[in-house]
């Protein structure tokens, strides 16, 4: 049976604004888009830094380093991939709350 290769943990800068317009930015180390959205929201609620920045229409801008691709990805699509059935092991495990791997 062929299996898909696991895809490597990357440094990734999640950055949301406020209301004020102020981007409260964490560092993350995840393998997909998702993972590091997750991770960001943990750690920025976690913190109370941003918390009034994560309203349901808040965007986050996530750079993914070495080599760099930016994406942003609204909140909701990140909740909505949280609540979902995981497709493996490995996914339910990332689902978890966890600021650091």
């Amino acid at each position: 049976m062929l299996s898909s290769p696991v895809p490597p943990l990357r440094v990734c800068r999640v950055t949301i604004k406020d209301i004020d317009g102020v981007a409260h930015r964490v560092e993350v180390h995840a393998s997909t888009l998702f993972e590091a959205g997750a991770a960001a929201v943990a750690a920025l609620r976690q913190q109370g830094w941003a918390i009034d920045a994560l309203t349901p229409n808040a965007t986050l801008h996530v750079e993914v380093q070495l080599p760099p691709i930016v994406h942003d990805v609204p909140l909701k699509a990140i909740e909505r991939w949280l609540k979902k059935p995981s497709i493996s092991p490995k996914e339910e495990v990332a689902k978890r709350p966890q600021t650091r791997r």
